[in-house]
């Protein structure tokens, strides 16, 4: 059986290009600073809005993203992490031009959502599973998984631990501090 932390650690980013990621990077963390001030918003007890999806659109993204990543005896899933509002955001900017097809083809699924297995590789899946990843581990920093949830899954710390080789050649550098 395959673990949640197995499935994330398999994703990689195959699917992704370098030169898409360099080129959307502004509206992706746009997206995550969205996700990050709607879930402050949670925390407080206030209804976060929606900037693009419909009140039952939500509730059906959460829920197809809820499964892609459970909550569980291993942490929390996305649901925790606010991914929903991640995907918000993203239809109202880098992955507007998809928002209606996802849409639909996520409306004309059977309810409860059929087992993954017949659904991965389709368009669908694929889209709604890149937009689950990208939201669970952008950085905090720019508002994206909330308190570091996607990050703990992997056990990821997040350390600022550079250290120039034996510090030699940029020891004369304006700023440098061994």
């Amino acid at each position: 059986m395959t673990t949640r932390r197995g499935f994330l650690e398999g994703l990689g980013v195959a699917g992704l290009g370098t030169a898409w990621l360099s080129l959307h990077a502004p509206a992706i963390a746009a997206a995550a600073r969205h996700a990050h001030a709607n879930l402050a918003l949670a925390a407080s007890g206030a209804a976060p809005p929606l900037q693009v999806l419909t009140a039952a659109e939500a509730r059906d993204i959460d829920a197809f993203t809820a499964a892609i990543v459970p909550s569980g005896s291993e942490g929390p899933g996305a649901h925790e992490a606010g991914i929903v509002y991640f995907i918000d955001r993203a239809f109202g900017s880098f992955f507007a031009g998809q928002r209606a097809e996802v849409l639909r083809d996520l409306a004309a699924l059977p309810r409860p959502f059929p087992d993954f297995a017949t659904l991965e590789g389709k368009p669908l899946f694929e889209q709604l599973r890149m937009l689950t990843v990208l939201g669970l581990f952008a950085s905090p920093d720019y508002g994206g998984n909330r308190d570091g949830l996607g990050w703990r899954l992997i056990n990821l710390e997040d350390t600022h631990a550079y250290q120039p080789p034996f510090g030699w050649y940029d020891r004369d550098y304006p700023g440098y501090s061994p």
